[in-house]
């Protein structure tokens, strides 16, 4: 599916987070405290952004699974990116948040978003 506009940005920063979350599970006993802080406020920045851009879509959305998953992502996700970090978690955390918001969440709100 093209991705509109004011998504492609989002869908860019999906990508590192998800790199990040293979490099985790794909060495599960490596010390990930480094990269987790190298990326950490990348990441809390990508999460203020798209709360930030979606916020006012919520209402015309009408789907309040999504915003709620959404939410309850974004808080589970805030509190892995605290030392000390359980990176196998963050990981399996990150990586399923960002399929939900590429595969379900963005879909969804391709739609609302302005043509301009």
């Amino acid at each position: 599916m093209k991705r509109h506009p004011a998504l492609i940005t989002l869908s860019r920063d999906h990508h590192h987070a998800l790199s990040l979350g293979n490099r985790i599970r794909q060495q599960p006993d490596a010390d990930h405290s480094a990269a987790i802080a190298a990326q950490r406020d990348e990441l809390l920045q990508h999460f203020a952004e798209e709360e930030q851009q979606f916020a006012s879509f919520w209402p015309q959305l009408q789907r309040p699974d999504l915003q709620q998953r959404f939410n309850a992502d974004h808080a589970a996700l805030r509190q892995l990116l605290q030392p000390p970090f359980q990176a196998a978690l963050l990981a399996d955390t990150l990586m399923a948040h960002v399929r939900f918001e590429e595969r379900e969440l963005f879909a969804a709100l391709q739609d609302l978003l302005p043509t301009s």
